[in-house]
């Protein structure tokens, strides 16, 4: 609790007079003022998360994927996949076949997939892979409670100190999750935290057929009434019916925030690990780019918790952050724009007068 509780203190605000020198600097170039949209609220964002200077940011950005299973879904009917799935495809994910594997090896982007609560881990050692994690899954939140206070503490924990470790080699972060059931738990969370309606917080997945989808509300409801999860802080929250994967999602805000990194949301269930970090800091939310529009309901929800749009939409759901890596080339060509583009001054020195 310590380390989440420090860490929480240390964040601080963006630096006011960086964003302000970016804004003049990109205002003076030979273009009409504001007429590269986002390009421009990036790189005005970077310029005042960086303790450094914007041209120095590093241009390699880190993807981690957070996979956990959920007792959700062991025994309740609330997703279509079997549960194997969580491990196949974070192995998937780390031979390089999976489409965030293929995404990141297009991009560029470094790719680290964490076991923080898998029931079986992958067999076999990859590079990407590592295991950080306190439990083998969670436990079915329709019965008992799906993790320990200790257990969310000490996730959250680990998810910071993965930033702590990188913080010297990466500027930008993104994230991304995998495991069956995990819109069960997200829907959950954020259903407790906002008290929407069903409707808004809960979605189909992975695909969810009538059936499947009804009792997946069903269970919702019903565990959140029992648990009364409407009158709980986020971490409760989270206890009684979040998962390993959120928890660690949270963490990874937390330490980039703390560590001042910019860090990429990708979709609903990294939105409500994005979301629950905010409502334990609200100055988190300068350091989080919500860059793909998730298909899931949910979404649109977080995003006015939040008050934030996102500038993608490629009608993708499948998680694994696959949306967030596609931002990637948009960052580095705003630093570049900031950087590199000429005021109407100096073109017209290079040009005009020869």
């Amino acid at each position: 609790m310590k380390r989440l509780q420090e860490s929480l203190r240390d964040i601080t605000f963006l630096n006011k007079n960086s964003k302000r020198e970016c804004k003049e600097k990109l205002d003076s170039k030979m273009k009409p003022v504001g007429s590269l949209g986002v390009l421009e609220e990036i790189a005005e964002q970077l310029a005042g998360i960086l303790p450094h200077m914007i041209k120095r940011v590093k241009r390699k950005g880190c993807h981690i994927v957070a996979v956990a299973d959920n007792g959700v879904a062991e025994e309740e009917n609330v997703s279509p996949c079997p549960l194997e799935y969580t491990r196949l495809v974070a192995e998937e994910m780390v031979s390089g076949f999976a489409p965030i594997g293929i995404f990141c090896r297009n991009l560029n982007v470094d790719l680290k997939v964490i076991d923080v609560g898998m029931k079986r881990s992958i067999p076999r050692d990859y590079p990407n892979f590592f295991i950080s994690k306190v439990a083998n899954g969670s436990k079915n939140f329709r019965k008992e409670p799906a993790l320990s206070l200790n257990e969310v503490i000490d996730t959250i924990e680990n998810g910071i100190f993965t930033i702590e470790e990188l913080e010297e080699d990466y500027d930008v972060f993104s994230t991304g999750e995998m495991g069956i059931g995990n819109t069960t738990t997200s829907s959950a969370v954020l259903y407790s935290l906002t008290r929407c309606s069903l409707e808004e917080a809960v979605g189909r997945g992975s695909g969810a057929n009538d059936e499947t989808f009804n009792t997946k509300k069903k269970i919702i409801f019903e565990s959140c009434i029992k648990y009364n999860t409407f009158q709980m802080g986020p971490i409760e929250v989270l206890s009684c019916v979040g998962g390993l994967d959120i928890a660690f999602l949270v963490g990874l805000y937390i330490g980039a925030a703390k560590c001042r990194k910019l860090i990429l949301v990708d979709g609903f269930i990294s939105a409500v690990a994005a979301l629950v970090a905010c409502r334990l800091n609200p100055i988190i939310k300068n350091y989080i780019l919500v860059t793909h529009l998730s298909e899931e309901p949910g979404m649109k929800m977080i995003l006015k918790e939040l008050g934030k749009e996102s500038f993608l939409n490629l009608k993708m759901r499948l998680g694994e952050g696959t949306g967030a890596v596609f931002a990637y080339p948009m960052i580095w060509s705003a630093v570049d724009i900031c950087e590199e583009m000429k005021t109407p001054k100096e073109v017209y020195g290079m040009f005009f007068d020869k």
